[in-house]
């Protein structure tokens, strides 16, 4: 798996800009960053907008974010407004946000306020917002489908587009659809007895997903596919994790932990399961609107959603019976309310099916993580 690592796909994932965005760029294309995966790609997609997932990688510090920021506020936040200031992102057309978390949305007025008036934006891109209800019922579908309606009107008008057509949508849709599957083919692949992949290149590969035009991304993703089914997979005594928690948008968390004697054969992560986890049963037709939305509305939730915590937990439960589980490690970003509340409950939970948790706060960035390897460690050695 060496020369797989040095693959030019997988080393979009060590940094933000790459040559794809290069060349879309160049083609008069623009970029639009968004943070969560709530945000309706295909949407974007179907607009000739390049979708660009934000992330913190290769940013050690939060210095310029903690201007805006106050320290409660999560490192992974306040690392990508750093490098904000630092220019790493203004290769971006514009901006959409949602009410993810309180901490991610408050971006919204400090990209458009501080970040997009910068001098190197001669023309201040525009920035959209999208509420999301918190709760999962038809009532928040249809509140949730009237902003996506919204959202699609005022792209058309900032970016001074015709009308986006319902045939343009559903090509998207299929696009983004293989996508999906592709990705949920190479992540299975990780749970087999003989895993053909680490947790960190699935990361890599998952990350880079995020960062190219979808098109191209699937080339990329069949092209792993083929090579990783003629790899004979690992072989070794490391136990196996499955990962659940805050975001992770750097591979030095997962390392400590392939490093210490455990492999991540599975996961619950916004750049991971979470974010292809399945293509739900949809009742819209002849609506591509209508579809995209429930795909994203509906589909397994991440803690954000108040009311949907049951499902989560069965998700978990069969992953641990379907992938082998041996040991379940939970991890939170400091401050991090919603999953600071999951993760306790997930704990009591899981202790009770007799099933090892080890529950720890990280920073997004760790400088120092020998005390964490130390009880990474202590607790696979228990396993």
């Amino acid at each position: 798996m060496k020369d797989f690592n040095q693959d030019a796909f997988i080393k979009i994932a060590d940094g933000i800009e790459n040559p794809y965005i290069g060349e879309w760029k160049k083609a008069g294309k623009k970029v639009i960053g968004y943070y969560c995966t709530y945000i309706p790609e295909e949407l974007l997609h179907a607009a000739e907008l390049l979708p660009f997932r934000i992330r913190s990688t290769g940013n050690e510090d939060t210095d310029l974010g903690d201007v805006y920021m106050v320290r409660f506020t999560c490192s992974f936040v306040r690392m990508t407004l750093d490098l904000a200031f630092k220019g790493g992102f203004d290769f971006l057309d514009g901006l959409v946000m949602s009410n993810c978390c309180d901490h991610a949305r408050r971006m919204f007025e400090l990209f458009d306020l501080k970040i997009f008036t910068r001098k190197e934006f001669p023309s201040k891109p525009p920035s959209f917002y999208v509420p999301i209800p918190h709760v999962i019922t038809d009532v928040g579908f249809e509140y949730y489908k009237n902003q996506i309606i919204r959202l699609k009107q005022k792209i058309e008008e900032k970016f001074s587009l015709s009308p986006i057509s319902e045939e343009t949508l559903a090509t998207s849709i299929q696009i983004y659809n293989k996508n999906r599957e592709l990705l949920r083919k190479i992540y299975t692949l990780r749970g087999l007895d003989r895993p053909k992949l680490s947790g960190s290149l699935a990361l890599k590969i998952a990350m880079a997903n995020t960062s190219i035009p979808k098109d191209q991304a699937n080339i990329e993703l069949e092209r792993i596919i083929n090579q990783l089914n003629d790899f004979e997979g690992i072989s070794s005594k490391k136990k196996r994790i499955m990962l659940i928690g805050s975001v992770i948008d750097n591979t030095g968390f997962i390392d400590i932990l392939e490093n210490s004697g455990g492999i991540v054969v599975s996961d619950f992560l916004c750049f991971g399961t979470r974010n292809f986890l399945e293509d739900v049963k949809l009742r819209s037709k002849n609506d591509p609107l209508a579809e995209i939305t429930e795909r994203v509305y509906y589909r397994t939730s991440c803690p954000r959603m108040m009311d949907d915590h049951l499902r989560r937990f069965e998700f978990i439960k069969e992953e641990i019976q379907k992938s082998k589980i041996e040991g379940v490690i939970i991890q939170r970003i400091n401050n991090c309310d919603l999953h600071g509340c999951e993760n306790m409950i997930l704990e009591h939970k899981l202790k009770e099916l007799n099933i090892p948790v080890f529950n720890i706060d990280r920073e997004n960035f760790q400088k120092d993580y020998s005390r964490i390897q130390t009880r990474i460690e202590a607790f696979l050695e228990m396993i």
